[in-house]
């Protein structure tokens, strides 16, 4: 499926802001779920799932989905076509590292490593 060219834009500018910091992103219940609220309109989520193939190795999939509040407005995943590869799992992972405040619990299990 070919996806219309703003939302390729649309996805590198989220990931852009992402590596900045810029784009609030928090956990949700769903341990593989992220969202974050941008411009008090529009939410994010990205997501992963892991598919299970008999004989083979799982398969990992990532969702981003822009919302507002009448309802989802665009998806976009990571084998659509215009997609760099590994960029959705780029998103994904740099998303999930700020949403857990990664940083901030490496340096605390640095703390007690070196206490011990």
């Amino acid at each position: 499926m070919i996806v219309d060219e703003r939302i390729i834009k649309f996805f590198e500018g989220v990931l852009s802001k992402t590596r900045e910091g810029r784009i609030p992103w928090e956990p949700t219940a769903q341990e593989s779920n992220f969202i974050a609220p941008i411009g008090g309109e529009f939410t994010l989520s990205i997501s992963a799932q892991w598919i299970t193939r008999p004989l083979s190795a799982s398969l990992e999939k990532y969702t981003l989905a822009l919302r507002d509040m009448h309802g989802t407005i665009a998806t976009l995943t990571d084998g659509e076509e215009g997609m760099r590869p590994g960029a959705m799992r780029e998103l994904y992972e740099t998303a999930r590292w700020q949403a857990v405040h990664g940083g901030e619990k490496i340096n605390k299990a640095l703390e007690v490593l070196q206490s011990l």
